[in-house]
């Protein structure tokens, strides 16, 4: 039960709403990222969106915080200049490793290093992995079987899990956080997936950056998972997805990527992922992680798309002060 006011306004660097609850304030920690203008997934989607207009676009739709991306460029002043002078903070930076090739040993993961000391200069605190992303699982995406007969075995689950943590330990030389990301087209893409991975995870060393819009489109129920693993869970991908161009997706057989051409996920609010439950969950819960606003595609201004899904948001909010919830 939340006692008091949810009060929806910004409160110093990055876009975070107060919340006054018992007697105590807390604040839910809301970003963006660059996905939302450039999906470096697909080629020709749209024109660019340069850095650094990117950010005043993203100023724009609401947001004071966002993911880093190499777009940016490698400049460490340039990045801090263009950054602290829109009065924004960087929340994470993404990227793809192949745990199953490198294996579990710290020297297989020392060229992330200058990367580490890269975000550590630029004050961007969390390093998001993933599995690489790999053609026969862009192929099946949101029809993974079940019953584990296209996923890993369980010593494969144990290696990306090692990997995670080796690369977690290198990072935390450097002051930086390492996450998790469950990811369509990759190994991590079904629940049974997630839950395999989540068995060998120590998550006191690398937790989750969970992704609300790829667990759904894998066939997970993401309100669930958030309700049942808040703990284990550091930093949220917030999207949403769109149940009717899932279904089609799947029957069709679409590739992941034909898929986003498509715009499977929705804009936020508008799909089958329960974004006015998960939000409930991180205010009843106090979720300290930052939680970043995604939606890969879109049809529209994307920086339009932006601002909505900050303002359904916003009303979700408004909505949970006034039931009480």
């Amino acid at each position: 039960m939340i006692r008091g006011a949810i009060l929806t306004r910004r409160c110093g660097l990055g876009t975070k709403y107060m919340i006054e609850r018992q007697g105590s304030d807390w604040q839910l920690s809301i970003a963006t990222c660059p996905v939302n203008w450039n999906n470096n997934d697909l080629s020709n989607w749209r024109p660019v969106t340069p850095f650094p207009t990117i950010l005043d676009r993203m100023r724009e739709a609401g947001y004071r915080a966002t993911e880093y991306d190499g777009l940016f460029g490698t400049d460490v002043a340039t990045v801090q200049e263009e950054i602290e002078s829109r009065k924004m903070v960087l929340t994470g930076s993404y990227q793809w490793v192949d745990f199953l090739e490198r294996g579990d040993q710290s020297s297989a993961y020392d060229d992330l290093r200058p990367t580490l000391q890269f975000l550590a200069d630029i004050e961007c605190p969390n390093l998001i992995v993933s599995d690489s992303l790999r053609p026969h699982r862009i192929a099946l995406a949101g029809r993974v079987p079940a019953d584990g007969s296209a996923s890993l075995d369980n010593s494969s689950y144990q290696q990306i899990a090692d990997g995670v943590h080796a690369v977690a330990r290198i990072a935390r030389e450097h002051g930086i956080g390492v996450r998790y990301h469950n990811h369509v087209g990759s190994w991590i893409e079904a629940p049974h997936e997630l839950d395999a991975l989540l068995r060998h995870l120590d998550t006191s060393i690398a937790n989750l950056c969970f992704d609300t819009g790829h667990y759904a489109y894998g066939g997970g129920i993401p309100f669930r998972f958030i309700r049942d693993h808040i703990r284990d869970i550091g930093y949220l991908h917030l999207k949403d997805v769109d149940t009717a161009a899932v279904a089609d997706a799947r029957d069709r057989k679409l590739t992941f990527l034909e898929a986003l051409r498509e715009i499977v996920f929705s804009p936020v609010g508008a799909g089958a992922a329960n974004i006015a439950g998960i939000l409930s969950i991180l205010v009843e819960s106090q979720f300290d992680g930052w939680v970043v606003v995604e939606q890969d595609t879109c049809a529209g201004d994307p920086t339009a798309a932006a601002r909505a899904n900050l303002a359904f948001i916003q009303q979700s909010l408004n909505v949970l002060q006034t039931s009480g919830r």
